[in-house]
C-alpha cells in the first residue's frame, strides 16, 4: 500500500458510474491519502472528502494523531470532522503484542515498514525484511533511514558491529511524541525490557541474536480498582490502554465515537469487551443502560473474563453506596449522562498495611496482589538489574504512603537512609519515606538483621556489592 492504512468503504455510485467514477475515487485516495493514513472509515459523503481534503491542504498532519496539529484552523477542522462522524480513528499499537518482524516478506493481517541495506548482497535476502505492526492498529509513524537519522525524529541505530556492509548510519526513526522509545542490542535482548528479535538467516554476519527493545517497559501487575481505571469522552488519554465505548444509534452530535473505558497501560489488560448486541458468551458482562436515552442502550454490556476478580455493577442515577465507582459522562448527550456510575460489586474498606507480614521484596517486578514503590539507583549498570526491583505491600491493605528518592531525603517526610558501604554507585542518597504520622519507625542495616526488631531482607543477586545481607526492620 502507499502509506494508506484505511478502510474507506466507497460507494462508486455516488461520484459517477462505471470507470468515470472509480476515477474520481482514486483521484481523492491520492490527494487526501498520505494524511489520513490512520483514519479506519467515514461516512460516504462528499462532506467528509471535502473536509479530509481541506485538513490536507492546510497541512494539518495526521488528524488521529495522539498529539494533533494545534493551529485554531486545524482544529475547527478536526472538530468538524468528528461531528459530521467522518472520523474514526484506530486504538494505537502496544508494545509488544501488537509488533512482529517479518524476513518473508510482510504477514497477512499487518502494516509494515521495509528495513534494508543497499550495500547488502542480493544472497543476504534483505529486500524482503520487514518490521511490521496489526492493521487493526494506528500507524506509529516509523520512518526507516539507511543515511543517518531523520531531522525532527527520535531514532534508534540499528547496528550490527559483525556486518561490514554500512549498517553503521541506518536507523529506525519515530515521531518525536511517540509512547515508544526504542533501544537496539545486537548481542541479546535486554534485560528488564520488553524486545523483539529481527533475524535474517541468510546473512552470514550473526543476524540472529539481535533485539529491539523498548526502553520503558516495566513489568505489569493486575489492574487496581478504582485507582487504576479511568472514563475518559475525550479520546485515549496518555498513559492508558482502552476498550471503546459506542452506540452506533447514537447521533453524531452526541460524541460517543471518542469515549472509552481505560486502564493504566502499566497494568495488565483486564481482557474488557463491549457489545452493543447483548451480553458476550462465555464472558461475565454488566448491563449499562440509561433508560432516559431511546437510542437502543437496552442491549450494552461490558464484558470480563469469567476469572476476572472484578464483579461489576451499574446504576445509571448516581454512585452505589459502600461500592467504589468510576462516573461515565458524556456531556454532548442530553439524555442524562451526568450520573452514571460503574461499580465494583466486591470492594472493601481497606486496613492498615501490618509489619512485616503484609509486606514483601521482590527483585523481579510487581508480584500478584501486591502494590509497591519502585527501588533504584540510576548509576548502578544495567547488568544489576536494579530496574526491577520494588519494595510491596499487599493490595488488599492501604498504601502506607512510601516514596522512594535516590537525590537526599524527602522534606516533610520521615526518611531511612538505604545504604551498601561497598557499593561505589552513589547510594550514600537513597531513602525510603512514608508520611510524617506513619505507624513505621523503620531502620536500615546492611550487614545482618537489628536484634529485637522484625526484618525484612533485600536482595539483588546480580549485583556484586554484597547486596545479599541488607535487612530494612521495624
Amino acid at each position: 500500500s502507499s502509506g494508506i492504512n484505511a478502510e474507506w468503504p466507497l460507494r462508486p455510485g455516488k461520484f459517477g458510474k462505471g470507470i468515470l467514477g472509480m476515477f474520481r475515487i482514486t483521484l481523492i485516495l491520492l490527494f487526501i491519502g498520505a494524511s489520513v493514513g490512520v483514519v479506519e472509515a467515514c461516512k460516504n459523503d462528499k462532506k467528509c472528502y471535502k473536509l479530509f481534503a481541506k485538513y490536507e491542504k492546510m497541512d494539518c498532519g495526521d488528524p488521529c494523531a495522539d498529539v494533533p496539529n494545534n493551529k485554531k484552523k486545524c482544529q475547527k477542522l478536526l472538530v468538524k470532522l468528528k461531528k459530521k462522524n467522518c472520523l474514526r480513528c484506530k486504538e494505537p499499537a502496544v508494545w509488544p503484542d501488537d509488533f512482529r518482524w517479518s524476513n518473508a516478506g510482510q504477514p497477512d493481517g499487518y502494516n509494515c515498514i521495509q528495513i534494508r541495506e543497499p550495500a547488502e548482497p542480493a544472497s543476504h535476502t534483505w529486500n524482503d525484511n520487514y518490521f511490521c505492526w496489526k492493521n487493526t492498529r494506528r500507524d506509529p509513524g516509523f520512518k526507516w533511514s539507511y543515511a543517518g537519522p531523520i531531522a525532527g525524529m527520535k531514532c534508534t541505530r540499528i547496528l550490527e558491529t559483525a556486518d561490514p556492509h554500512t549498517w553503521a548510519d541506518n536507523y529506525l526513526c519515530l515521531p518525536q511524541n511517540s509512547p515508544h522509545n526504542l533501544r537496539w542490542n545486537s548481542a541479546g535482548k535486554i534485560n528488564g525490557k520488553a524486545c523483539i528479535q529481527w533475524r535474517e538467516p541468510a546473512d552470514p554476519h550473526t543476524w540472529h541474536d539481535n533485539w529491539l527493545c523498548k526502553d520503558n517497559f516495566k513489568p505489569k501487575g493486575p489492574a487496581e480498582w478504582p485507582q487504576d481505571f479511568r472514563w475518559s469522552n475525550a479520546g485515549i488519554p496518555s498513559g492508558y490502554d482502552c476498550v471503546q465505548i459506542k452506540e452506533p444509534a447514537e447521533p453524531s452530535g452526541h460524541t460517543w465515537n471518542d469515549n472509552f473505558f481505560c486502564w493504566r497501560d502499566i497494568r495488565e489488560n483486564p481482557g474488557f469487551r463491549w457489545s452493543y448486541a447483548g451480553p458476550i458468551a462465555g464472558m461475565k458482562c454488566t448491563r449499562i443502560l440509561e433508560t432516559a436515552d431511546p437510542h437502543t442502550w437496552t442491549d450494552n454490556y461490558l464484558c470480563l473474563p469469567q476469572n476476572s476478580p472484578h464483579n461489576l455493577r451499574w446504576n445509571s442515577a448516581g454512585k452505589i453506596n459502600g461500592k467504589a465507582c468510576i462516573q461515565w459522562r458524556e456531556p454532548a448527550d442530553p439524555h442524562t449522562w451526568n450520573d452514571n456510575w460503574l461499580c465494583k460489586d466486591n470492594f472493601k474498606p481497606k486496613g492498615p498495611a501490618e509489619w512485616p507480614q503484609d509486606f514483601r521484596w521482590s527483585n523481579a517486578g510487581i508480584p500478584s496482589g501486591y502494590d509497591c514503590v519502585q527501588i533504584k539507583e540510576p548509576a548502578e549498570p544495567s547488568a544489576h538489574t536494579w530496574n526491577d526491583n520494588f519494595f510491596c505491600w499487599r493490595d488488599i491493605r492501604e498504601n502506607p504512603g512510601f516514596r522512594w528518592s535516590h537525590a537526599g531525603p524527602v522534606n516533610g517526610m520521615k526518611c531511612t537512609r538505604i545504604l551498601e558501604t561497598a557499593d561505589p554507585h552513589t547510594w550514600t542518597d537513597n531513602y525510603l519515606c512514608v508520611p510524617k504520622y506513619s505507624h513505621l519507625n523503620m531502620a536500615w542495616n546492611s550487614a545482618r538483621k537489628i536484634p529485637g526488631k522484625a526484618c525484612m531482607r533485600w536482595v539483588e543477586p546480580a549485583d556484586p556489592h554484597t547486596w545479599k545481607d541488607n535487612w530494612l526492620c521495624n
